[in-house]
């Protein structure tokens, strides 16, 4: 996933249309999941639905309220997340949600980093990104712990 040449407002429309992917592979999965841990997984899988979902939220009211909604095309938006999901086609459910939530910390820390050196960064961006970074740590370590032995 090349992460290079990307302005602020393309970066962050990006990391959006990230976590708008987290949201259809988690819900995906969620319906497909089966197997002896059926239940448990089928409700991991929700939580991390909806969890992605409203972050994907938060980030894209940020978005706005920092570029401006004309930084924001559904367009680009549908582009991105075609090219995200491409990546994440395992048919093991915890495996691929694993590789998503582990591709995703790569892309929030680059997307820290790219904001800090762009001098887009704010106090409330900083904040969300830790946040929602924080949450796809713990879903690391739920996916981590749900896999079968």
């Amino acid at each position: 996933m090349n992460l290079d040449n990307f302005t602020p407002e393309s970066f962050f429309c990006f990391y959006v249309a990230f976590l708008r992917s987290l949201y259809l592979i988690h819900q995906n999965n969620h319906w497909k999941v089966k197997g002896n841990y059926f239940y448990s997984n089928h409700q991991l899988f929700q939580r991390l639905y909806e969890k992605a979902q409203s972050n994907a939220d938060s980030a894209a009211e940020k978005m706005i309220g920092l570029f401006t909604d004309k930084s924001f095309n559904v367009a680009e938006q549908t582009n991105c997340i075609n090219s995200i999901l491409s990546n994440f086609t395992d048919e093991d459910e915890i495996a691929n949600s694993l590789k998503a939530e582990k591709t995703f910390l790569r892309v929030s820390e680059k997307f820290y980093e790219f904001m800090k050196d762009n001098n887009k960064m704010t106090l409330g961006l900083d904040d969300l990104i830790m946040s929602i970074h924080n949450d796809s740590e713990e879903a690391v370590y739920l996916l981590q712990q749900s896999k079968e032995d």
